[in-house]
């Protein structure tokens, strides 16, 4: 299976605009977004952690799947390396602070993954 680690740095905010640039966006009581660093200039955030990668999945799941992200989540808390997940109509995503991103790849290949950087 593969992997692809993305070269932009994110952050997850808080702002109470939808942002012209995002990756994933949430809106229920407050709008809940991640962004690439490079676009924070011009959003009014309330509220920001930075310094997040991305790691996206090259598999196409369908609704059906089971136990996909449970074997990583899993393999990453056993190696103490905390994630965010994101999900899209055919793939997972997670986010990795860039402290742990090292040990994140290392981790997702000791599981079968070969991971494409950049």
């Amino acid at each position: 299976m593969k992997a692809k680690l993305h070269p932009e740095k994110f952050a997850v905010v808080k702002t109470d605009e939808i942002p012209k640039d995002f990756f994933a966006i949430v809106k229920l009581s407050e709008i809940t977004a991640v962004v690439p660093e490079g676009a924070l200039t011009n959003l009014k955030v309330k509220e920001a952690e930075y310094g997040f990668r991305l790691i996206t999945f090259d598999v196409d799941l369908s609704f059906d799947t089971v136990g996909f992200i449970s074997k990583i989540s899993r393999a990453l808390a056993e190696a103490n390396i905390p994630i965010l997940v994101y999900s899209s109509y055919h793939t997972d995503h997670i986010l990795i602070k860039e402290d742990f991103v090292e040990g994140a790849i290392e981790t997702l290949r000791n599981i079968g993954f070969l991971i494409e950087e950049g």
